[in-house]
Order: structure tokens, then C-alpha cells, then sequence
């Protein structure tokens, strides 16, 4: 049996946020959304301490790598149609 394991990361900028605050509200918004949407773990994995960016990691894991990729790139567009939220860069890899 196979087991695939499938990364997300993304970076993104925070539209108009003036302090961490915001910029948290943003974040927590998108990661509750995935989390109750999708069976996929997301974290802030960077720019914590900047008020304007962040980088994101969204991992699943499955036994097709169809479907798990599938749920990752839905998540990615979940997070890109997020007020607030500009993803500037995205990347997927299965390890």
C-alpha cells in the first residue's frame, strides 16, 4: 500500500493590515476555513513577526495522490479568494 504524503507551502501579503493583529485575524480566518473544510493540517510557518506577510504550509496525507493533491490545491484556492489575503507565491511537493 502507498502512502503519499503532499505539501503546500505559499507565501502571501496581508492587504492593508497595520499590526500583527490584523494581520492574525486574517490568518486565523483562512486556517479555520481549511480546517473545517478540508482533512488537511495548516500553519504560519514564517514572517510571524511581520505585520504584511506570511507563509503558510498546508500538508495532507492519503493513501491516492490524486486526491490529496486535490485537497491541497482547493485549500490554495480557498486562501486565495480570502479577503484580505494576496498569495504571492505557491509550491507544492510530495515527499
Amino acid at each position: 500500500m502507498n502512502v503519499y504524503v503532499g505539501i503546500q507551502e505559499c507565501e502571501g501579503r496581508i492587504i492593508g493590515s497595520t499590526s500583527l493583529k490584523e494581520k492574525r485575524r486574517v490568518i486565523k480566518s483562512g486556517i479555520s476555513r481549511i480546517q473545517h473544510r478540508f482533512n488537511l493540517s495548516v500553519a504560519e510557518v514564517g514572517f510571524q513577526d511581520d505585520r504584511q506577510r506570511t507563509r503558510l504550509a498546508m500538508a495532507g496525507v492519503g493513501s491516492s495522490k490524486k486526491v490529496v493533491e486535490q485537497e491541497l490545491r482547493q485549500a490554495l484556492r480557498l486562501l486565495e479568494e480570502l479577503d484580505g489575503l494576496e498569495i504571492l507565491h505557491a509550491e507544492l511537493s510530495f515527499v
